[in-house]
This record gives C-alpha cells, sequence and structure tokens, in this order.
C-alpha cells in the first residue's frame, strides 16, 4: 500500500523479545507469589494439624479425668448408701432413751433394793406392832 511505513524487522523483533522478558518476569513474579502462598499454606497446614494433636490429647485426658471422677462419684454414693443402711440397723434417740431409764430402775448403785434380811427384820416389826 501507498501509505504503509516499511517495517524495520529489528524493531519488531526487539519489541517482541522486550515484550517476551516482561511476560517472563511477570510470569516468574506470579510463581514466586504462588510458591510463598504454598509454603504459607504448608506451615499453617502443619499448625492446625499439631493443633488438632494436642487437642485429642487434651480431650483424651479430660476424657480420662472425667472417667476416674464417675469412677469416685459412684464409689462415694455406693458408700453413702451402705452407711444409710447400717445407720438404719442402729438405734434411734429415742430407743436410747428408752435402754437408759430401764438400766436406771435396775441399776444396784443407784436403786433402793432390799435384802432378804431387811426384809424379814421389817415384816417382823410390822408383825409385832400389830
Amino acid at each position: 500500500m501507498v501509505f504503509e511505513k516499511p517495517i524495520d524487522e529489528k524493531a519488531v523483533a526487539a519489541e517482541l523479545v522486550k515484550r517476551l522478558n516482561e511476560s517472563g518476569r511477570r510470569i516468574r513474579g506470579v510463581e514466586q507469589r504462588i510458591d510463598r502462598t504454598e509454603n504459607r499454606i504448608r506451615g499453617i497446614e502443619e499448625t492446625v494439624l499439631e493443633q488438632m494433636n494436642s487437642l485429642k490429647i487434651e480431650l483424651d485426658r479430660i476424657s480420662q479425668k472425667i472417667a476416674s471422677a464417675t469412677q469416685q462419684l459412684t464409689s462415694i454414693n455406693n458408700e453413702i448408701l451402705r452407711i444409710n443402711r447400717e445407720l438404719g440397723k442402729t438405734a434411734t434417740k429415742q430407743e436410747v432413751k428408752e435402754i437408759e431409764t430401764f438400766i436406771d430402775l435396775v441399776n444396784p448403785i443407784t436403786a433402793k433394793f432390799v435384802t432378804k434380811d431387811e426384809l424379814e427384820r421389817r415384816l417382823e416389826e410390822l408383825v409385832k406392832k400389830s
């Protein structure tokens, strides 16, 4: 065509090389960002796994403590039931008071008993008086 400029092949080649180098630089930059992102993700994954393992260990420990506490509560409950059964077999306060009263009645130290000789003497005295 009439108005066309002659194509400078060197300039075109230089421009293509420049654009190709620029594209290569950009691609390397993107690849480096992707590598850094992958490294961060890998680090985060490792941290999450470590925390999950730590959490699992802690949950196991808590579970063992709960099991131990449950066992202790069961033991305590059984002991309370045993004590209640034993208390059912013991004397009540009223029963103890009744026993005390009975003992006081037949206690030779505080009770006034009459001996056979004393009774005979008293009977003789009563007979003589009458």
